[in-house]
């Protein structure tokens, strides 16, 4: 019985996080997705202390061990587009690797150039 206290009270205050978040960008009429308002709300309260991190753990411990599950509308909806994916198979691949490539060797070389002292 308390287990499932708690998960209530857990998932309310996800809810609860989500909803606000909803709440105020209906209001201000914001472009900012609710769900990452949300979260960042989420995340403002366990970084101010108003919110503990063992309060969340009853429900996002099996919303993290079944995330795998969210990802699979996704990868099916991925096979629509196939065939434009094989068209631009290579450079789809070569931006893939390419640019993040060649961020990390500009952010070598610039943090090379730079003096650092421990």
């Amino acid at each position: 019985m308390m287990i499932a206290l708690r998960f209530i009270a857990s998932l309310a205050i996800l809810i609860g996080c989500l909803w606000a978040a909803r709440l105020i960008t209906a209001t201000f009429a914001l472009s900012l997705p609710a769900p990452l308002l949300g979260l960042l709300l989420l995340f403002g309260l366990l970084q101010g202390g108003l919110l503990r991190s063992e309060y969340l753990l009853p429900s996002c411990n099996p919303i993290l061990k079944y995330m795998a599950l969210f990802f699979i509308p996704a990868g099916v909806g991925l096979i629509n587009y196939l065939a434009i994916f094989s068209q631009y198979a290579w450079l789809l691949i070569s931006v893939l690797i390419l640019v993040p490539t060649l961020g990390l060797l500009l952010a070598g070389k610039l943090a090379s150039q730079g003096r650092f002292y421990d």
